[in-house]
């Protein structure tokens, strides 16, 4: 029998490549998108594509019904006012929730995608998991984890999953894009430390942690890290985009003190409302001066997820894939 899913945040990075894998596992696919959203990628798919406001229950309910499965991945992640983080973040999953209760509350599974944010950071030097305390210190975390109580208040009337991963990369992330770009042009960021501060997973390890998630049924009502199961520093990860760019040739490094200076001169020009931009001084002391290390073993030992991709593997496949559609 096809599956049926319903998909939100399909026109997001994340989102792009869990339509790409339902497809071509023949799942019916239905996109809830923003009416102003542009679904370019999408039509490229046998997808359903439903535009609707995430405010407007009526549409909601009819949205859900049929679903077998719904996929949250909609979110708001960068720079925004409080209230529009609580809306996104929020305020959303709970009006889809109310709606999956009153019109589909024998769904197999609701999969909510949260983040690493909605936990906060891990503690220097150690690998944390779900056990500790969330402690959120962004709004965008702080709205995420609502989101997540939003489910959790929930637990015994529906069948639900969260999954919060870490940095994800891959294709069509715009960071990453950003990063080989720049990198292409010969200047490379130089990072003094060489201490491990962050989790990652690749985006389709991530996608297959997404799925095997969902059809497991020791997964219902719990919470899940999804990593590749290493730390890494950034100056590791610059350094690896570097050597499937450039190779040995030659470049102009990028010292610390430059991108410092790049991300007070960025603040400025997104408080001007010249630029849009996730990075600034914010983002920057997140990279390299905050800890965001977390283990995946609960999902090894509940549904057998193990990341397939090693860094080295996700970055010259997302490499690859840049130089195919020369960026």
């Amino acid at each position: 029998m096809t599956l049926t899913a319903l998909v939100t945040g399909a026109t997001g990075f994340i989102g792009s490549h869990l339509i790409e894998a339902l497809v071509e596992q023949n799942w019916r696919v239905t996109c809830l998108v923003r009416p102003n959203s542009k679904t370019g990628f999408l039509e490229n798919f046998p997808v359903n594509i439903l535009r609707g406001s995430a405010e407007d229950r009526d549409f909601l309910a009819e949205a859900v019904k049929g679903q077998d499965y719904i996929f949250h991945l909609a979110a708001r992640i960068r720079s925004a006012r409080r209230e529009v983080y609580e809306r996104a973040n929020f305020l959303f999953t709970r009006n889809l929730i109310q709606a999956c209760l009153q019109q589909n509350p024998d769904i197999k599974r609701f999969v909510y995608v949260s983040s690493i944010a909605a936990a906060g950071p891990s503690n220097p030097g150690e690998i944390q998991d779900e056990t500790r305390t969330p402690a959120p210190t962004s709004e965008y975390g702080r709205t995420k984890l609502r989101g997540e109580e939003a489910i959790t208040e929930n637990w015994g009337r529906m069948d639900a999953t969260i999954l919060r991963p870490p940095n994800v990369y891959g294709p069509r992330q715009q960071e990453t894009e950003l990063l080989i770009k720049l990198i292409q042009k010969r200047f490379v960021p130089l990072l003094k430390h060489d201490q491990k501060t962050t989790s990652l997973i690749y985006v389709k390890d991530l996608v297959n942690g997404i799925l095997q998630a969902s059809q497991s049924p020791g997964t219902n009502r719990q919470i899940y890290y999804l990593t590749d199961e290493r730390g890494y520093s950034w100056k590791e990860v610059i350094l690896t985009i570097k050597k499937y760019v450039l190779g040995s040739s030659l470049y102009v490094p990028l010292y610390e003190s430059i991108i410092t200076s790049a991300a007070w001169l960025t603040d400025i020009l997104k408080s001007m409302h010249l630029v849009k931009s996730y990075f600034g001084r914010r983002a920057w002391r997140a990279m390299v001066q905050t800890f965001w290390l977390f283990s995946s073993d609960k999902a090894s030992r509940d549904f057998g997820f193990r990341a397939q991709y090693s860094l080295d593997e996700g970055i010259e496949e997302t490499v690859a894939y840049y130089k195919r559609f020369a960026i």
